[in-house]
């Protein structure tokens, strides 16, 4: 079966030549724009230990506005929003749909990612509207790139390119907004494989400009999946495949169970912020933008589904509590008390099951058909949060999100 394959296929390829021409253009037409700004810094300063009212603004979820509902006012068919769920009775704090929104919508006050794509299908002519955006948005979270590595229709960017595309929009998002934090896209894993495409990203961004790579904040996706490079015989094989510009053809070669190891899950993340720090990244803070449990449940088990759900919310949960309290002061970051990581989004409120052929992922916390209903996986993240803020067992009606941090 296709996993990371299954999200999109590519329909045309643009040349990078003429990308950057154009990339070129749109930067130098809006080079003399600016953003007013109320303040030069908002306090308290993102991702350190002060800027989180409550350990549950950490969390966050993916919206899958792909995902058509029927309207419950009008009858008609439209992309899924994120005020289709209770997501207040998640108590998270954040969330992305993968996309830029001049005015997005933040249902109890929670902070929402802006991603602008870079697949040669999108960008640039996906950052022609930037500028309102930026305007719009003072202080905001830019992630550049979903995945840029990552074949099937993701990034597809070779380590050059995309060295190139990052240094246009960093230049671009702090010039109109100094104010707003820039964050590098996450690739798939931070595998060995993985980390070589990052290590000649900051090699070719040297290279270029002359400076080290200017990197706001960190930050990666943890899917678990295998590496394995397409053949004439299987030209899409399931898992990440490798990194686009290696010539590598095999990376780990993980298996579709290991997919809900949370044991594989720290050692990533372990071995991620090791990375940072031997490369003098530690003084950055790192979030991952995307993580969950993406293969079907009776493939987890063996056909056992009801065990394969318990893997799904074993790993969850067991996530959960590494990312709430993992912390090395050698490591971590400093300016939030040693942590290792500053923020984590739940994949996903509402992507559609496998069909058993093409589409679809595991690990929804919403029914895609009805935002309505709330999935066995959407009862135990809101169990976990329940315990983690000390709210009542039984579930009463929603309450405000912030909190103390325990």
């Amino acid at each position: 079966m296709n996993t990371l394959s299954d999200r999109h296929r590519a329909l045309c390829c643009i040349p990078f030549a003429l990308v950057a021409v154009v990339a070129m253009l749109f930067l130098l037409n809006h080079q003399s724009t600016r953003v007013a700004l109320a303040d030069t810094q908002a306090e308290p300063l993102p991702f350190t230990a002060e800027y989180y009212a409550g350990v549950n603004e950490r969390f966050g979820v993916g919206l899958g506005k792909g995902i058509a509902i029927t309207d419950a006012l009008t009858g008609l068919r439209r992309s899924a929003r994120i005020t289709d769920y209770d997501v207040e009775a998640l108590h998270i704090g954040w969330y992305s749909d993968w996309d830029t929104n001049v005015a997005p919508l933040r249902p109890g006050g929670i902070h929402y990612a802006q991603v602008i794509a870079v697949r040669p299908t999108e960008y640039p002519s996906n950052t022609l509207q930037l500028t309102a955006t930026i305007a719009a948005n003072p202080g905001s979270l830019w992630i550049v790139g979903n995945e840029p590595e990552a074949k099937y229709n993701q990034g597809k960017r070779t380590p050059d390119e995309y060295a190139s595309i990052y240094h246009d929009m960093y230049t671009l998002i702090k010039g109109l907004d100094p104010s707003a934090q820039v964050a590098i896209g996450g690739v798939v894993e931070p595998t060995p494989l993985r980390l070589k495409w990052l290590e000649l990203v900051l090699a070719e961004y040297e290279s270029l400009y002359g400076q080290t790579m200017p990197v706001d904040v960190w930050n990666i996706h943890v899917q678990i999946l295998q590496e394995v490079a397409g053949t004439p015989t299987d030209p899409e094989p399931w898992g990440a495949e490798v990194p686009v510009g290696l010539e590598d053809m095999v990376g780990m070669l993980y298996t579709p169970q290991d997919n809900a190891d949370p044991q594989i899950f720290q050692q990533l993340v372990i071995g991620f912020r090791q990375w940072m720090k031997t490369r003098g990244f530690q003084d950055k803070p790192l979030i991952i933008s995307e993580y969950g449990v993406l293969m079907p449940s009776d493939i987890l088990a063996d056909g056992n589904v009801a065990a394969g759900d318990q893997m799904v919310v074993h790993f969850m949960h067991t996530t959960f509590d590494f990312l709430v309290n993992a912390r090395d002061t050698d490591l971590g970051y400093p300016e939030d008390n040693g942590r290792l990581v500053q923020q984590w989004l739940w994949y996903s409120l509402n992507d559609r099951p496998f069909d058993g052929v093409r589409l679809g992922f595991n690990g929804s916390l919403f029914d895609y058909l009805n935002p309505e209903k709330m999935t066995q996986f959407g009862y135990a993240f809101r169990y976990y949060m329940h315990i983690l803020l000390d709210l009542p067992r039984v579930m009463l009606p929603t309450v405000g999100r912030r909190f103390v941090a325990p």
